[in-house]
Formats: C-alpha cells, sequence, structure tokens
C-alpha cells in the first residue's frame, strides 16, 4: 500500500511539468491550441488562469486575476518567482480551458489605472498578442 501511494505521488508530481502546473505546484510549458482573441472577453466566466512565464524555460502556475474594463490585470507578490520573471521578460502565455493566447505583461505605474488594487502589490495588465 505504501509503495502504491508513494508511486502515485511520483507520478502525481512528475506530471506537473507536462502540461502546467498541478493544483498549487508550479509547471513547465503549457500545451495546447492557441487561439487568437480581440479582447479578455474568454477570461469572462473564469476564477482564475494557467499563466505560462520565461519562454526560454517555460514556467507556470494557476493564478487569480482581475478582469476591469476590459482588461485583464494580475498581481503578484515580489518573493513569488514569477514575479522576477515577468520583470526580466514580458512574453507570456495564458490558457482559460484548452485554449492559449499570446500576450505581454505591462507593469502598471499609472496611479489612476491602480487606483483599487493593493499598493503594496506590483501589478501588470496582461496585453493579447496580435
Amino acid at each position: 500500500m505504501r509503495t502504491t501511494l508513494g508511486v502515485l505521488v511520483f507520478c502525481l508530481l512528475g506530471s506537473a511539468g507536462c502540461n502546467g502546473p498541478l493544483a498549487f505546484l508550479p509547471g513547465g510549458a503549457l500545451r495546447g491550441p492557441e487561439g487568437q482573441a480581440e479582447s479578455w472577453e474568454v477570461a469572462r466566466g473564469f476564477d482564475s488562469l494557467v499563466l505560462e512565464t520565461r519562454p526560454a524555460d517555460p514556467y507556470s502556475v494557476r493564478i487569480g486575476f482581475v478582469l476591469r474594463d476590459g482588461r485583464l490585470y494580475v498581481d503578484p507578490a515580489e518573493e513569488r518567482t514569477w514575479y522576477a520573471h515577468l520583470a526580466a521578460d514580458p512574453a507570456v502565455r495564458v490558457r482559460f480551458d484548452e485554449t492559449i493566447y499570446r500576450a505581454s505583461a505591462i507593469p502598471v505605474t499609472d496611479p489612476a489605472e491602480l487606483e483599487g488594487f493593493d499598493p503594496s502589490r506590483r501589478i501588470f495588465r496582461l496585453e493579447l498578442a496580435p
């Protein structure tokens, strides 16, 4: 029984890097169909997304987001690995369900746009790639 459980845990952890994160564990490159969207309407009805950062060595996490006035925002804490990735390279991919969208993570600095967000967090606006 103990061996079977160990094998199951090993397989689950090993699969985390195969197609994105597994629960709260980060993963690797996302696989699936890439889509194109004109707006973030594709995010309506979801409370989280899967974000892939660092294109050269993909790293993915499941995170919450804010959709406001048609714009999509994420707010990584500075101690998060994916925050460092966004700061180094804005190229990201975002997955809702099985569809992946290319985007750029733009740091938000405009006080009017930051209104309503936690002032202790860094806010990034995700812009869909054309």
